[in-house]
């Protein structure tokens, strides 16, 4: 036997004795995660490596991104067009290096076998989804691609080659070959991108599916009750191609496909801007130049929903699971009343509310009763939060239920996962854009084919995983697009979906759990709040009349409440601060002007007190007193002491003083009902009975000693005269 025969036995005998087994590299398992070849990025974190290293540990040596893929939705007699480039992420030149098209032999069958597709790595464990190499597709490069150089590719080929035949979505790939000299005999994979084609010939027979498009506006709502704003958040995102500018124009284009859902408080503030706004910037008021753009979105806006209809979500998005568990379940039902109201006057039209979304997806039974009492009759949840009782049974299509609370019945719309997952993924190039808008349509695709034909509902609900999102036009656009024209879609409004019959499916919560929970305000920033609301209330109780007055700061403390501070309660806390002072200002234009010291020429008397109202309005107060220590100091508190606004007031309230040591006492201003109002002056009370009863205890004790030395004079004077006689 030659050498060179006598070696591969020798190895194979080494490797069941288990000595080779340190010399023989075994590829481990690929990652599960989406290599990143397919972020779109031109560096990887590691930086070259060799194509053997890169290649064993899962890691695409040379790193394919698409810039281009048409048509997304193809179509008999059309050409598929791909453009891209091949990045080498390797530290050794490789050589021959092309790319070429491969597919899947058969239509995907579930939703499932999507998403493993497109987390699959380099060379996955399960085999290759892209099981066939395309004839005639392969695409030369370079024949040696140095470290960290790029080649661009064009891959074109006919639909009606690439020998698609069931109807569905087929799993597609840009697959980058290449050899490293002195490793690879052949050509190798040193990397893929895979991608989605859905496929739905004119014959395929295969009804709608049809995507109610949740269109959600919203900010973070920190402006301060005097209607400063805290940052120029909103009003970046105003302006043009800001977010929520680019949301109105992106859902303008195909108003009739989406479902428009805004937060009060944001109307709100675009109004208010419009008038003309201050922004604080390290520590400094600026005055704002965004009330154009401000008033220019609010008028989109009112135009493009004119026609088709605008829903609230309670006022400032209210984190309503934490206020209900912290005992401030009234600012729920605020939030929830005032909200329509807000809206309708920002926007000069009318715009319902009575919806919820829920953070997080899901909620708890006392969140629920407390909605449903203020009013609230739909609930936005994810479907994960309602599933079937039948463990068997699919609710996929199954987009509404019925929850039932302590009030009734509300209507759920349940949110599609997958689809709010899709809007999730990275978006940060043209190649992200392109493998999520594929899985988006290729699940679609997938779902019209999965629900029988025959169920009552045929519904998925599409919505980002925040109402605070940020669309990409690129990938957006299309969607919607693709939502009006694709054969397997057809487009549903939230109204239509809420008037259509409830399906009798039935489901379960499937319950709040520990992260939810855990995802809400924090419990000492709602304390917090409590307390601050606390002297609000107190503040309103004296005002004759808080019209005007009381409603900016309440309004203020519910965008404190904005479950927009779930991890950025530093924000929220800030917030907080602003409006905490804010009250204690206008708290302390209504206080108590005396000072110094009152003497009592008894133990009783009358302590003169002045209070000034700096407010335009008359207030109604009460006054106590508050002695240090409490036991020498006795005082009947007064009540109903009326103050005309810019004025003075003066009364006096009686005193008892224990004692003849100086006293300090607290005169406290009082709510109507009893509560204290106000930092309270402190006096000194100083009473002279003590004083004077001394003094006479002092002449009393003299007389009774001038007494008592007479008598003793007297007596001995007898006594003398006794002996003098007895001698």
């Amino acid at each position: 036997m030659s050498p060179h025969r006598r070696l591969p036995v020798l190895l194979a005998v080494l490797v069941v004795l288990g000595i080779a087994s340190p010399l023989v590299a075994v590829p481990p398992a690929s990652a599960a995660a989406r290599p990143a070849a397919q972020s779109g990025s031109d560096v990887t974190a590691q930086g070259p490596r060799s194509a053997t290293a890169a290649q064993n540990d899962g890691t695409p040596s040379l790193r394919v991104v698409i810039d281009t893929f048409t048509p997304d939705t193809p179509t008999a007699g059309a050409t598929l067009t791909i453009t891209g480039r091949v990045i080498s992420a390797a530290d050794v030149p490789l050589t021959d290096v092309s790319v070429q098209l491969r597919k899947s032999s058969a239509p995907l069958r579930t939703r499932t076998a999507i998403g493993t597709v497109y987390d699959a790595g380099l060379d996955p464990q399960d085999g290759e989804p892209t099981d066939v190499p395309l004839p005639g597709t392969r695409v030369p490069l370079a024949a040696q691609l140095p470290p960290g150089s790029r080649r661009s590719f064009t891959i074109k080929v006919g639909i009606d080659a690439l020998g698609l035949g069931a109807p569905g979505s087929y799993a597609l790939a840009v697959e980058a070959l290449g050899r490293e000299t002195g490793v690879d005999e052949f050509d190798a994979r040193k990397g893929i991108v895979r991608t989605f084609l859905p496929w739905m010939p004119p014959d395929a027979q295969i009804p709608p599916v049809q995507l109610v498009w949740l269109w959600p506006l919203s900010d973070w709502p920190d402006r301060a009750a005097d209607g400063t704003l805290l940052s120029d958040q909103t009003p970046r995102a105003l302006a043009p191609g800001g977010r929520l500018e680019r949301l109105v124009v992106i859902g303008s284009r195909q108003r009739s496909t989406v479902s428009w859902i805004t937060d009060p408080a944001l109307l709100q503030t675009a109004a208010d801007m419009s008038d003309g706004y201050e922004v604080r910037q390290n520590g400094s008021l600026v005055v704002g130049k965004g009330e154009t753009n401000a008033s220019r979105w609010l008028t989109l806006l009112r135009q493009t929903t004119r026609d088709v209809g605008l829903r609230s979500i309670p006022y400032a998005d209210v984190d309503a699971s934490a206020l209900t568990r912290g005992g401030l379940s009234n600012d729920v039902v605020r939030a929830v009343t005032q909200g329509p109201g807000i809206a309708s006057a920002a926007l000069g039209e009318a715009v319902p509310g009575n919806l919820y979304w829920a953070p997080f997806g899901r909620i708890d039974r006392p969140t629920l009763n407390v909605l449903a009492s203020s009013g609230v009759s739909t609930i936005v949840l994810s479907a994960n939060a309602m599933p079937a009782t039948d463990k068997q049974a699919s609710t996929l299509g199954l987009a509404t239920t019925s929850i039932p609370t302590s009030v009734g019945s509300m209507q759920a719309v349940l949110t599609d996962p997958g689809l709010t997952n899709i809007l999730s993924l990275p978006q940060g190039s043209a190649s992200d854009v392109i493998l999520a808008r594929q899985r988006f349509l290729a699940e679609t695709a997938t779902a019209a084919q999965v629900i029988p034909a025959d169920q009552s509902s045929r519904v998925l609900v599409v919505s980002p995983d925040s109402v605070r999102w940020r669309a990409t036009a690129s990938l957006i656009t299309p969607l919607l697009r693709a939502t009006n024209s694709a054969s397997w879609l057809k487009p549903l409004t939230l109204e239509q979906l809420l008037a259509a019959p409830v399906p009798s499916t039935s489901r379960k919560r499937g319950g709040y759990g520990e992260r939810a929970r855990d995802a809400e305000l924090p419990e000492d920033y709602i304390n917090r709040i409590a307390g601050v609301s606390n002297d609000l209330d107190v503040f309103s109780s004296v005002l004759d009349d808080p019209t005007g007055v009381v409603q900016p700061f309440a309004e203020a403390l519910l965008r404190t409440e904005s479950a927009a501070w779930r991890g950025e309660v530093e924000r929220g806390t800030a917030l907080l601060a602003s409006v905490n002072a804010g009250i204690n200002a206008q708290v302390s234009r209504v206080r108590v002007l005396s000072e110094g010291q009152i003497t009592f020429s008894g133990d009783t008397g009358k302590v003169p007190v002045t209070i000034t109202n700096e407010l335009d309005r008359s207030v109604t107060v009460g006054l106590t007193l508050r002695g240090h220590p409490a036991v020498r100091l006795s005082s009947t508190p007064l009540s109903g002491i009326r103050i005309d606004p810019g004025k003075f007031a003066s009364v006096d309230i009686e005193a008892r003083v224990v004692g003849g040591e100086p006293l300090l006492v607290d005169v406290q201003l009082l709510s109507p009902e009893g509560d204290p109002y106000g930092d309270p002056p402190t006096i000194t009370v100083v009473s002279t009975a003590y004083a004077r009863a001394a003094s006479w205890v002092v002449a009393a004790a003299f007389v009774a000693i001038v007494i008592f030395v007479i008598v003793g004079v007297l007596r001995r004077i007898h006594e003398a005269r006794a002996a003098r006689k007895d001698g």
